[in-house]
């Protein structure tokens, strides 16, 4: 079970850098959601840090081997 629970959370992960990654891409920023201001040092933050999760929950939901 939480094997497959690191399977969608990496997957919701992933999509949350690539939205990012599209935004500062896109040459939208800043800008303002919900008023929060987005910059582009915050996207940029928002980016690496879902990336970075979303690596380890991949080694653990596909490769990691639980020890028993």
């Amino acid at each position: 079970m939480v094997k497959e629970l690191c399977k969608f959370f990496a997957g919701v992960t992933a999509w949350e850098a690539v939205v990012h990654a599209s935004l500062g891409l896109s040459g939208v920023l800043p800008i303002s959601l919900f008023g929060i201001t987005i910059t582009p040092f915050l996207n940029t933050i928002q980016i690496i840090v879902p990336a970075l999760i979303s690596c380890l929950l991949i080694y653990w939901g596909w490769l990691h081997k639980p020890d028993r």
